[in-house]
């Protein structure tokens, strides 16, 4: 009798179906064990057209990609999903080295409680091709307060043990650290009080900062004094907490020039006065303004108080700050709240050489009498408003401050002492800037960005020394 093999290819064809179902099963489950968020940033990957990415430990949501064009000229890929461990970050280089893309920069978001320096290190030296811009994570203060002592000695373990072993990453390799600056952790403004993620704007500031070269690179000369000053300054809140006055019933409404309005983020004076005290703040200063009212287009002090009390919007620009500052009180006038305005003027009269003073002391031509008739505005309209005048800040531009700029002959100290006289006669609050700040050619750089405008350590001390009047 003829046998058949038609068994035997049932049984090929059988073991054919079983091997390919428990491929298909094994890749459904793989699929299944990796994250969405991770597929859709592979696709990304491979579906676009990149020169940089931004991978990390943390959430960046806050960073945007646009920030990353306008300021760095590069086409960034970020992902979206928070990378948990060295495989992960392995499997993100791996996709977009065997991409179409050409990476030359990537910025890495690195909390060293996640990934060791020796794990990065090995990583890294895989891809030397490629420059590596690393971000340490930035705890605020609050987060290191609310850690148990053990978590705490942990992770402060981990930081140092990270900074030690930055600079000799690699030669492609720049870290970068922020916790230690307390005009970042300790201000909660600088922080959504929802996700802990940093604020755009700060994220923004962040960005700009981590590029080579920066004072907030971590190097072989400043790698174990950040260390010890990282250990002592978080052991400092832990022990004892920054406590200022809760002045959630203030509104605090700021006059002045760019020392006030240059900046309007919660770095800012105002900001910093808001986020620590819990004041809401208005900031309406303006840059390359005066006191003093020089000519009929200027925007002086007292214009902007007459536009103040009058709400009336049509007589400031609309691309200024002050418009901004203006508008925004004017959607949420705080009636309820004690009113403070905060005038803070002088470097620019100082540079316009502005007259100090005249026969007639409500002449808003000068420095005195302007700032004279806006505190008798003030007191028009909201009689038991505190006032405090400012002393401008020290400058290092002009020999100090001590060249005069024109025919009067005034030093940028005449304006602070003249203010200060001022303040004596009509009875305001003062906080002198001028002659209590100490700045020498050693730590210049510390409290100036350009020689005249406050840095965001500084700014941070000038809102600081605000709500100390207030304690």
């Amino acid at each position: 009798m003829r046998k058949t093999h038609l068994p035997h290819r049932y049984i090929l064809i059988s073991a054919i179906m079983l091997i390919f179902l428990g491929t298909a099963a094994i890749l459904i489950w793989q699929q299944n064990r990796t994250p969405s968020a991770m597929q859709e940033d592979f696709l990304r990957i491979a579906s676009g057209n990149y020169n940089a990415a931004f991978l990390s430990t943390y959430p960046i949501e806050t960073y945007q990609e646009e920030d990353f064009s306008y300021y760095r000229g590069l086409s960034l890929f970020k992902a979206s999903y928070c990378i948990p461990d060295i495989s992960v970050l392995q499997n993100y280089m791996t996709e977009l080295t065997a991409s179409d893309n050409n990476i030359v920069i990537v910025y890495l978001g690195m909390d060293p409680d996640l990934i060791s320096p020796l794990e990065l290190q090995e990583l890294l030296t895989l891809y030397p091709s490629v420059h590596f811009e690393v971000i340490l994570s930035y705890p605020s203060a609050r987060d290191w307060q609310e850690l148990s002592q053990a978590a705490y000695e942990k992770s402060l373990e981990a930081y140092c043990s990270f900074l030690a072993a930055a600079p000799a990453l690699g030669t492609n390799v720049a870290v970068y650290f922020y916790g230690t600056q307390e005009w970042l952790v300790s201000n909660p403004g600088n922080y959504d009080a929802t996700t802990g993620q940093l604020t755009e704007p700060i994220a923004r500031t962040v960005m700009l900062h981590s590029d080579r070269d920066h004072s907030y690179q971590v190097t072989g000369d400043n790698a174990a004094i950040l260390a010890d000053e990282l250990a002592a300054f978080t052991g400092r809140f832990r022990n004892t907490p920054v406590d200022f006055p809760d002045l959630s019933d203030y509104c605090f409404v700021f006059f002045g020039d760019s020392i006030i309005g240059n900046f309007t983020d919660s770095s800012s004076i105002p900001g910093v006065v808001n986020g620590l005290s819990g004041a809401l703040s208005y900031n309406l200063g303006q840059n390359g303004t005066c006191a003093s009212q020089l000519d009929a287009t200027m925007l002086s002090l007292p214009l902007v108080t007459d536009a103040f009390f009058q709400g009336n919007l049509s007589a400031i620009p609309q691309d200024s700050n002050v418009y901004q500052g203006l508008a925004s009180y004017l959607e949420t006038p705080s009636t309820d709240r004690q009113l403070c305005f905060v005038i803070n003027y002088g470097i620019n009269d100082y540079f316009a050489d502005a007259p100090i003073s005249s026969e007639d002391p409500y002449d808003i031509a000068t420095y005195c009498g302007a700032i004279r008739s806006s505190v008798s505005t003030i007191r028009a309209n909201v009689p038991d408003a505190r006032i405090l005048l400012c002393t401008p800040t020290p400058i290092t531009r002009n020999q100090n401050g001590t060249e005069p700029q024109g025919i009067t002959g005034n030093t940028l100290e005449g304006y602070a002492n003249a203010l200060a006289g001022l303040s004596q006669e009509l009875g305001t609050e003062l906080l002198d800037n001028y002659h209590e700040l100490d700045i020498t050619p050693e730590n210049e750089t510390w409290f100036l960005s350009d020689k005249v405008h406050p840095t965001h350590a500084c700014r941070y001390l000038l809102g600081t020394r605000i709500l100390e009047l207030f304690r």
